[in-house]
């Protein structure tokens, strides 16, 4: 029994958001162990960005996010060759339109993902906070835009029930990040009243101004990036009924020949 379930998850490429998610949760738990151990944070709802400032935690962070923004990747374009595999022989299909610009949505939410753990928030804040919101701002809409794909697949390509699930979870993805976003104003706003703008904000107290619309925004960040984390999750069983393959053609014997005939054969492109 325990064979078979294991060969229904690695089935074709339902791995690929499992390995999403075991990534991205052992990047958020580890960094924030290690940065509560050390003092770095207090314990109680850091924002994520906050646990992967000073090293070592800041170098996991930094590693395991950027592995986290290609897995990302991957899964994003995966999904979009398969719903392009779907409507490959409609061209005019308005799927295929909005599957290609959910795919360049959800690949510069990816870039702003590997912004984020390249450039933290005490070194260069301004670039952190471009690399978030590309992070959560277009991650959440790639989720609506996916999440408006599957109802127009349905019941052709896909059940309703899915359909329901992706729209929860993005639903909750839109109401954490306008919570988190607001909140956050509130709270720097009433930080600065009492505080130098170099006072440490990784240690903020519940005697400091702000503090609670500080703990409401960095609830919000949590429960949105968790959302994120359960959206690609919805991937999986699809994936599972989807596998790909990379062909590589010779055209020479020699790698100094030059091919006699340099048009390129038929073959798929990456993006169609």
């Amino acid at each position: 029994m325990c064979y078979r379930s294991c060969a229904c998850w690695c089935r074709g490429l339902g791995y690929l958001p499992i390995m999403l998610g075991v990534m991205s949760g052992a990047t958020f738990i580890t960094s924030y162990v290690i940065a509560v151990i050390k003092g770095d944070v207090f314990a109680v709802f850091p924002y994520i960005s906050d646990t992967g400032t000073k090293p070592p935690e800041s170098c996991i962070f930094g590693q395991f996010l950027n592995l986290s923004a290609f897995l990302a990747f991957a899964t994003m374009y995966v999904r979009y060759k398969q719903v392009a595999e779907f409507y490959a022989q409609d061209v005019v299909n308005k799927i295929l339109k909005l599957n290609k610009t959910a795919f360049v949505i959800g690949s510069l939410s990816c870039l702003g993902l590997s912004i984020v753990a390249n450039f933290q928030e005490t070194s260069v804040l301004v670039v952190h906070g471009v690399g978030a919101t590309m992070v959560f701002g277009l991650g959440v809409l790639y989720a609506f835009l996916q999440t408006i794909m599957t109802y127009k697949m349905y019941p052709d390509r896909n059940g309703l029930f899915i359909c329901r699930v992706r729209m929860i979870i993005s639903s909750v993805a839109l109401v954490s990040m306008v919570i988190a976003f607001s909140a956050a104003a509130v709270a720097y706003v009433q930080w600065n009243k009492y505080h130098d703008k170099d006072d440490d904000r990784q240690h903020w107290k519940p005697s400091d101004g702000g503090y609670t619309a500080h703990l409401v925004s960095s609830i919000g960040e949590w429960m949105m990036a968790f959302s994120f984390l359960l959206f690609f999750f919805t991937y999986i069983r699809d994936f599972q009924k989807v596998d790909m393959e990379a062909q590589i053609r010779l055209y020479v014997e020699h790698l100094d020949e030059i091919p006699e005939n340099e048009e390129p054969n038929e073959r798929s492109r990456l993006i169609n």
